[in-house]
């Protein structure tokens, strides 16, 4: 009888402890993940500029984020360009990268280094540096920027960048592909974790370097392959700061869905009509993500399989 009535007062002070020692996170979470997350949808059917009371509006702002072929559908295009573009060319040279960083050779706890600081080194001052760095000059070629002087030095016509409208978005890119040494954070364990015996037998049996990587190591490193192309694309349809700090002549050429919807939260204070834009951003990366993790069945190899 009294070990039950010890085992009673033991379960309830580890109940009482668990609930204790979550309750930070568990009020984090309503606070500020919940409670927004259900707030913006509602909103997303109300007509609201912060400073009168809401007005329910049906689907309204949803029919008239349809018909909004100036910004919208324009910047849907742009964010789509940045992740059909973006995340393979991120994924093939932060692979390339990390292959040569994997490499048993003298200093190369040096080179990752290098590599990996642009990753860390972020942000406004950074992105403002890089636009310097991109400056076309005046329209006579005069002040270009670092680049554009370099290329002039071997007699090449440096692009327009941010002026023109076929360059500005892949000068966006560029700014994104420059720390694309952080991602060895996820292949170097990847790449090591490739049986060495595999790679000896396909050198035995006469596979060359290039057939090796291929038919060996890419199969085995799939489950990062799949991860970096899903964080990849979620990041893409997220991006603000390159486009905000880095925009085109004009905003139209570079813009994403995520300015969108700052400029209409927070400039032009139609709360409603942003909360839809949020909820339409969410509901396409689900469908991707859904879309991703469906496929990956079929090309994803783990080793519990």
């Amino acid at each position: 009888m009294v070990k039950t009535r010890r085992a009673c007062s033991l379960a309830k002070r580890e109940s009482r402890n668990f609930w204790l020692y979550t309750s930070p996170w568990i009020i984090g979470f309503v606070a500020f993940t919940a409670f927004p997350f259900l707030s913006s949808f509602i909103l997303s059917f109300m007509q609201w500029d912060v400073l009168s009371p809401p007005k329910f509006v049906g689907i309204d702002n949803y029919v008239q984020l349809s018909q909004d072929k100036t910004y919208f559908w324009k910047d849907l295009n742009n964010t789509l360009y940045y992740a059909l573009i973006g995340v393979p060319l991120t994924i093939i040279l932060g692979l390339a990268v990390s292959v040569l960083l994997s490499k048993p050779i003298r200093g190369i706890n040096f080179y990752r280094i290098v590599f990996y600081l642009p990753a860390v080194f972020g942000g406004v001052a950074v992105l403002k540096l890089w636009t310097y760095l991109l400056s076309p000059g005046t329209g006579d070629g005069m002040n270009p920027g670092l680049i554009n002087a370099m290329l002039g030095w071997f007699g090449i016509q440096g692009p327009g960048w941010s002026q023109d409208p076929h360059w500005a978005k892949p000068a966006v890119l560029l700014v994104g592909l420059w720390g694309v040494g952080g991602s060895m954070m996820i292949w170097l364990p990847a790449l090591a974790s490739v049986p060495k015996d595999l790679l000896e037998a396909g050198e035995i049996d006469g596979a060359n370097r290039f057939q090796r990587f291929w038919r060996i190591t890419v199969p085995l490193i799939t489950p990062a392959i799949f991860f970096q192309l899903t964080m990849g694309i979620i990041g893409s349809f997220q991006i603000f700061m390159e486009p905000v700090i880095m925009p085109g002549s004009s905003k139209t050429w570079t813009d994403s869905l995520m300015v969108v919807l700052f400029d209409n939260a927070f400039r032009f204070y139609k709360m409603g009509y942003a909360s839809a834009i949020a909820w339409v951003i969410f509901i396409m990366i689900m469908l991707v993500t859904l879309v991703n993790l469906y496929f990956s069945r079929r090309w994803v190899y783990y080793e519990s399989k």
